[in-house]
C-alpha cells in the first residue's frame, strides 16, 4: 500500500516537473516582431593621446605602428613616487551613469631592453629592491573614481616591443555625470631600478588608457513611412562624447522579406537590398538639440515586410572589426488604407437605383418591354462614368482640382507667404514640401536651381516643412542652405497644408499653374528637366486638348450619350423646304454647343478670375447643381431652366428650321450639350478650368489661346453629340423604335443615375476636401 502511494507521488511530481519544463521552455522561446534589435559594446576605451609635454585623453583608437606615439620616462625614484602625466579630457556632453567596472591600463618598460633590474632585485619592496608600480587617481566631474591606488608591481626588463601591462581595476556604481564633467588622470611612478623607464602610449599594441565596462551609450534607430510609402531613416548617435563619437556607419534598406525570423544584420538577398547609404543625406536638430542623421528611401516601397540594417563604427573601438555597433530595425510597410466607401460602390448602386425604380414604376403602368431593356442598358452605361469617381474617405484631398489656398509663415522673413502672393505674375509655383531632416530637402534645392535656369517663363519657387509638430528650428539648417533663393514656409503645427496636397503631409514637389491648380505632382522629387516639361505643359493647358470630348467619346467616360442619343421620333421626317446641306447636323451641332458652353463659359471665367483658392467650394456647388439636374430629369422629365434657355435660342431660328427641328426636338440636343458637359467633368474635372482659365492668366496671347481652346471645346463637345446620333442612326430603324419607346422614361432613368453620381460627388468632396481643410 505504502509503495502503492509512493509510486503515485512519484508519478505527480514527475507530471508537475514535466509540465512546468514546458511552461518553462514556452517562456524561453523567442518572440519575433517589429521593432529594433540593438547589439553595443559593453567595453568603451579613452586612451592617452599627445607627447610627454602636451598629453591628451581621447576617444579615437591608436593607429597601428610600431613607434609609439608618445611616452613619459622616469628613472630610479628616491623617496616619493615620481609625477609622470597629469592630463584632463573634454567635457561629456551627454548626462551618463556609471555602473560596471574601470579599468587603467598602463604600459611601460625599460628604455632598452636590460635585465639589470631582475638582477639588482635583491629584497624586492625595499631599498635593495629593483621593482617598479604606478600610482592612478582618476576623477570624473566631482567624483574620484580611483584615488592613489597602486598598481601590480613589476620587475621591467623589456623595452616598448615587450612592454609591461601595470593594471587597476576598480568596480562603480551610481555614479550620475552631467553635461560638462571632465575626466582628469594624475599617473606617478615608484622605480626602484637603476635602468630608465617609459610609460608608452599611441600604438596598437600599447595602448595606455582607460576602460569602462557598461551601458555609456544609447544610440536610436528610426523609421517613418510616409503616405506615399517613401521611408526615411533617422539615426540620433546618443554617447556622452557627442555624436562625432560614431565616426563612420553603413545603412542597407533590405525587403521585401518573408518574415521577421530572417531579419538578422547581413542576411538577405542581392536584390533585396534596395537601398545602400553611408554619408548622411540630411541633418536635423532632434530632442534635447540632438544631432539626427537622416536618410530617404529613393522609391516607395512596395507593401511587405522590411529591416533597415545598420552598422557603425566607434571611435574607441577596434578598427579592425567592421562593426561596433549593429542596428537592425524590422518594420512592414502596409497596403494603403482603405477608404470609408470605394467609389465601386457608386456603380453598384446606380444599377440597383434603376431596377428599384423600374420595379415601383410598374406599379402604376406598364411600358413595352423593349422601353424597359433601353433602360437596362442605360443602367449599365452608367457604370462608365461612375468607375472614375473618387472614393469617399475622411480628410483626403481633392487629387484632380486646386491647390488648397494657404497663408504661411516664412522662416526669416518680415511676415506670410500666400499661394495668392505666389500666383501673382507668375505663370506657374513650383511648391516643394519635405519633413525636416528629409534627404529630398537638398534633393529639391538642386533640382530648383537647375530647374530656374532651364524654363524661360516667370515661376515662383517656394519650399514648406510640413510634418506634425513642425518648428521654426527644424528650418534653420536648410533656410542657410538656399539662402533666400526661394521663401522657405512653415507648416501648421497640425501640418494641415501638406494634409490638403494630394501628396499629403509628405517629401514631394507640386507644379501649380496660373489658376491654381494641381497639373501635376510626385512623391519625394522632380528632375529639372521634369519640371521645367510641367511648368510648360501647365502654360499650355496642362496637356488638355481640344480633341479630349472625342477621344472621352470612344472611352467609358460618354457611354451613357449614346443611348441618351436616341431620337425621340420614330420616323425621320423631311424638312418642309430645301434648306442648307448639313443643317440637321449644323443644328444638332448648334443645340449640343448651346448646351456645353452654358457649363463650360461660368467655369473658364471663374478659372481666369483666379478663383483657384476657393476651387474646392465651387465644386462642391457643381456637385449640388448636377444633383439638382438629376433630380429635377427624374420627376419632370426635363431640366426647366434648359427648356427656358432651349427655347430662347430656338425662336430666334430662321422659319424653316423652326418647323422641320420642334422645340422639343432641340432642346433634347441642348440636354445632351449639358449631360456631355457633366460626363466630361465627371471624368477630367480640370479640363475646362485648365485648359481654358489657367492659361488665360499667362498673358495676352495667353487670353487669345484660351479663347480658342473654349470654342474648341463648345465645337468638340458639340460633334460628340452628332458622332453619338449619327452612330444610332446608321444601325437601323430599330433605335429609333426603342427610342420613341422610351422617350418618357429614359430621360427620368438618367436623372436617377446622375442624381447618384452628383450625390456621391457630393458627400466625397465634403467628408474629404471640404472637412479636411476645416
Amino acid at each position: 500500500m505504502l509503495r502503492s502511494r509512493a509510486l503515485s507521488v512519484a508519478i505527480l511530481l514527475m507530471l508537475l516537473g514535466t509540465i512546468a519544463t514546458s511552461t518553462t521552455g514556452a517562456q524561453e522561446v523567442e518572440e519575433y516582431g517589429p521593432g529594433l534589435d540593438l547589439e553595443i559594446p559593453q567595453t568603451h576605451n579613452i586612451f592617452l593621446h599627445g607627447t610627454e609635454e602636451i598629453p591628451e585623453l581621447r576617444r579615437d583608437w591608436p593607429i597601428l605602428t610600431g613607434i609609439p606615439g608618445g611616452s613619459a620616462s622616469f628613472s630610479k625614484t628616491a623617496g616619493a613616487p615620481q609625477n609622470l602625466v597629469d592630463v584632463q579630457g573634454t567635457p561629456i556632453i551627454e548626462a551618463l551613469s556609471l555602473n560596471g567596472t574601470i579599468t587603467v591600463e598602463l604600459y611601460a618598460s625599460l628604455e632598452a631592453k636590460s635585465p639589470i633590474c631582475r638582477q639588482t632585485n635583491v629584497i624586492p619592496g625595499s631599498p635593495a629592491g629593483a621593482t617598479t608600480q604606478f600610482f592612478v587617481t582618476l576623477r570624473w566631474g566631482s567624483f574620484t573614481l580611483i584615488n592613489e591606488m597602486a598598481t601590480n608591481v613589476v620587475t621591467m626588463e623589456e623595452s616598448y616591443t615587450q612592454s609591461h601591462l601595470f593594471q587597476v581595476v576598480i568596480p562603480v556604481e551610481d555614479v550620475d555625470l552631467g553635461p560638462g564633467d571632465a575626466l582628469s588622470l594624475q599617473i606617478s611612478v615608484q622605480h626602484d631600478c637603476v635602468q630608465p623607464g617609459s610609460l608608452w602610449w599611441g600604438t596598437y599594441d600599447a595602448r595606455s588608457g582607460i576602460t569602462f565596462f557598461g551601458n555609456l551609450i544609447d544610440p536610436q534607430l528610426e523609421q517613418v513611412t510616409d503616405s506615399n510609402r517613401i521611408t526615411r531613416i533617422e539615426f540620433t548617435p546618443i554617447s556622452p562624447w557627442g555624436p562625432s563619437d560614431f565616426s563612420e556607419q553603413v545603412i542597407e534598406v533590405v525587403g521585401p522579406m518573408d518574415n521577421y525570423e530572417s531579419m538578422v544584420h547581413g542576411f538577405g538577398q542581392e536584390d533585396q537590398r534596395l537601398e545602400h547609404f553611408e554619408s548622411p543625406h540630411s541633418l536635423r536638430v532632434g530632442e534635447a538639440n540632438r544631432t539626427v542623421l537622416t536618410w530617404s528611401t529613393s522609391k516607395s516601397l512596395e507593401p511587405g515586410l522590411y529591416m533597415i540594417d545598420g552598422c557603425f563604427k566607434l571611435q574607441d573601438q577596434d578598427p579592425a572589426e567592421s562593426c561596433d555597433v549593429i542596428a537592425v530595425l524590422k518594420f512592414e510597410v502596409k497596403e494603403d488604407p482603405q477608404a470609408l466607401l470605394s467609389g465601386t460602390w457608386v456603380a453598384i448602386m446606380i444599377p440597383l437605383g434603376v431596377i428599384a425604380w423600374l420595379g415601383a414604376s410598374m406599379r402604376e403602368a406598364m411600358l413595352p418591354l423593349p422601353a424597359y431593356a433601353v433602360i437596362l442598358v442605360l443602367a449599365i452605361a452608367s457604370i462608365g462614368p461612375a468607375i472614375h469617381l473618387p472614393d469617399i474617405d475622411a480628410n483626403s484631398p481633392r487629387t484632380d482640382g486646386a491647390a488648397p489656398s494657404f497663408t504661411l509663415l516664412e522662416h526669416g522673413g518680415d511676415g506670410s507667404v500666400s499661394l495668392f502672393d505666389l500666383l501673382s505674375d507668375s505663370d506657374a509655383v513650383v511648391v516643394g514640401m519635405y519633413v525636416p531632416g528629409s534627404a529630398n530637402a537638398n534633393r529639391q534645392t538642386n533640382d530648383f536651381q537647375m530647374a530656374d535656369a532651364l524654363i524661360d517663363r516667370d515661376v515662383s519657387f517656394v519650399q514648406i516643412a510640413t510634418g506634425k509638430g513642425v518648428r521654426a528650428v527644424d528650418l534653420d539648417a536648410h533656410a542657410n542652405t538656399i539662402n533666400g533663393s526661394w521663401p522657405l514656409l512653415m507648416d501648421n503645427a497640425d501640418a494641415s497644408v501638406g494634409k490638403s496636397f494630394p501628396s499629403g503631409a509628405s517629401d514631394a514637389v507640386i507644379i501649380i499653374d496660373a489658376a491654381g491648380f494641381i497639373t501635376d505632382w510626385s512623391p519625394g522629387t522632380y528632375s529639372s528637366s521634369e519640371i521645367a516639361d510641367a511648368v510648360e505643359d501647365a502654360a499650355k493647358g496642362s496637356g488638355h486638348s481640344v480633341f479630349d470630348p472625342l477621344t472621352l467619346l470612344w472611352g467609358t467616360a460618354l457611354l451613357p450619350l449614346f443611348v441618351l442619343a436616341m431620337p425621340r421620333e420614330k420616323k425621320y421626317r423631311e424638312p418642309n423646304e430645301i434648306l442648307l446641306p448639313g443643317s440637321g447636323i449644323l443644328l444638332t451641332l448648334l443645340a449640343a454647343g448651346v448646351g456645353f458652353s452654358l457649363w463650360a463659359i461660368p467655369i473658364s471665367l471663374m478659372a481666369a478670375a483666379g478663383l483657384g483658392a476657393y476651387w474646392i467650394w465651387i465644386e462642391v456647388a457643381l456637385a449640388l447643381i448636377l444633383t439638382y439636374h438629376g433630380v429635377r430629369t427624374l420627376t419632370a422629365g426635363r431640366i426647366p431652366e434648359i427648356d427656358w434657355v432651349s427655347k430662347k435660342i430656338h425662336s430666334i431660328l430662321p422659319d424653316g428650321y423652326r418647323e422641320w427641328r420642334n422645340v422639343s426636338s432641340f432642346s433634347d440636343d441642348v440636354h445632351l450639350g449639358i449631360w456631355v458637359a457633366w460626363l466630361i467633368w465627371l471624368r477630367t474635372p480640370d479640363l475646362v478650368a485648365q485648359g481654358v482659365g489657367s492659361v488665360a492668366r499667362t498673358g495676352i496671347l495667353g487670353v487669345l489661346f484660351s479663347l480658342g481652346m473654349l470654342l474648341g471645346l463648345i465645337l468638340a463637345a458639340g460633334l460628340a453629340v452628332v458622332i453619338a446620333r449619327a452612330i444610332i442612326g446608321v444601325t437601323g430603324p430599330i433605335p429609333r423604335t426603342l427610342g420613341s419607346l422610351s422617350v418618357g422614361i429614359r430621360p427620368r432613368a438618367w436623372g436617377l443615375a446622375s442624381a447618384i453620381l452628383g450625390s456621391w460627388l457630393l458627400i466625397s468632396l465634403i467628408v474629404g476636401p471640404v472637412f479636411g481643410s476645416l
